[in-house]
């Protein structure tokens, strides 16, 4: 996934288990992770604390090729998922909105920052950015 060197202490281990959990989730409950939080000051502000903590350099690369991961997996599913069938017997693919796409993937973009900084991270601000991740997240973040 990344290089774990590059990682915070036990930001590697977390996202292995995140990953075996994220495996699990359906494409086509991804709609409900995919939040609007475009103009959101609290979780804008969570994100700047984030991307400080972060700074510049091989770390802040290492955290975006494990978002870029999550993001390459949740396209996989969105792309290899089937049409479903209703009960009318009419054709109705899953949730596919552009706009659920984006929101999908920065919400999944802050929620993987919150995984790898879980311990450096205060609790508001963890929380501000993991939003509909928190228990996925959570189960994840403690082994």
């Amino acid at each position: 996934m990344t290089r774990p060197d590059l990682l915070p202490p036990g930001g590697n281990e977390r996202l292995e288990r995140f990953a075996a959990e994220f495996e699990r989730l359906d494409a086509g409950a991804y709609a409900t992770f995919a939040t609007n939080a475009e103009g959101d000051a609290e979780v804008d502000a969570a994100m700047a604390a984030a991307v400080a903590i972060l700074g510049e350099g091989p770390q802040r690369a290492a955290v975006r090729e494990a978002v870029a991961t999550f993001r390459d997996w949740a396209a996989q599913a969105y792309s290899s998922r089937l049409v479903q069938t209703d009960t009318l017997l009419l054709f109705q693919s899953l949730a596919d909105r552009a706009e659920d796409r984006v929101r999908f993937a920065a919400s999944l973009e802050r929620a993987v920052v919150a995984l790898i900084l879980w311990d450096e991270l205060e609790p508001p601000v963890r929380l501000a950015l993991l939003g509909p991740w928190e228990t996925m997240v959570e189960r994840a973040a403690v082994p």
